[in-house]
């Protein structure tokens, strides 16, 4: 079963590339293995996982592809949903925010 790369980054598919590396970040911080609780081994598996993920949707021809293999289900869904969702809606208005 392959992962949901955005469903790892906590970010919305249509999601643009700053909000991509901000979410990166986020995450990076949060659960780097010499920051995060827990073992070492599950933070080094979900930073390996955060890392593969930022990999393929930071580049515009590698997010391209894994687009095309995605199902289209959550198609109907709008993109305030999906925001929620991931709790990424206080990323959003932050940048919204700042571009005044």
């Amino acid at each position: 079963m392959t992962q949901d790369h955005y469903r790892v980054l906590q970010v919305d598919p249509s999601a643009e590339p700053e909000l991509i590396d901000r979410a990166y970040r986020v995450l990076a911080l949060k659960y780097h293995p010499d920051r995060a609780a827990g073992t070492p081994d599950a933070a080094g598996a979900r930073m390996r996982r955060i890392n593969e993920a930022y990999a393929v949707l930071s580049d515009p021809k590698a997010r391209a592809r894994y687009d095309a293999t995605l199902p289209t289900a959550g198609a109907g869904r709008s993109g305030w949903d999906v925001f929620w969702d991931a709790g990424l809606v206080g990323l959003y208005l932050d940048r919204r925010r700042r571009r005044g």
